[in-house]
């Protein structure tokens, strides 16, 4: 049994529950049960497509593989740019994926890279958390792919925008 104060509103605890989830989960980028509160953002945001670069293998020319390039952004302007290889080489090699890129908003600008080894099927590389703040950022992704032998390579790129949250 409880007393009730004067000014004092009672609200039943599943209702506060509820609304105070639905309160906390307002804005985030990925599903919230209702009903379960929803402290921390999504531990991996969701890729999205950002160009795709087509090019010879290095130990076959006449073979094409293919390096598409997904970005994912959290709060306070952290980017991510990850490059999903799928090849269909003989032999493996070296690829060095890279990106460079420059906030329209800011004017601040910037470049990640990474390298991986690359084999038949899918590689993924990801290029180290890049610190672009909000607004449009422009990048162009870059990949050299070089064969064992070091004297054959192939470079191509693509570019685009993406706006960061």
């Amino acid at each position: 049994m409880y007393r009730k104060a004067p000014g004092l509103v009672v609200t039943s605890f599943v209702a506060a529950t509820a609304a105070a989830a639905l309160t906390l989960s307002a804005g985030a980028a990925h599903a919230n049960p209702l009903g379960s509160l929803d402290l921390d953002p999504p531990a991996d945001p969701v890729e999205t497509p950002f160009c795709s670069i087509e090019y010879p293998d290095p130990n076959q020319f006449d073979r094409t593989d293919t390096s598409d390039v997904t970005v994912s952004s959290q709060e306070g302007g952290l980017v991510r740019f990850t490059f999903h290889t799928r090849s269909q080489t003989t032999a493996p090699y070296t690829q060095a994926a890279s990106v460079t890129w420059a906030n329209l908003d800011s004017g601040i600008s910037g470049v990640g890279d990474t390298s991986a080894r690359v084999g038949a099927g899918e590689t993924t590389l990801t290029v180290p958390v890049q610190e672009t703040g909000p607004g449009r950022i422009t990048a162009v992704a870059r990949v050299t792919n070089t064969a064992d032998n070091g004297q054959d390579v192939t470079t191509l790129d693509c570019s685009s925008e993406y706006t960061v949250p």
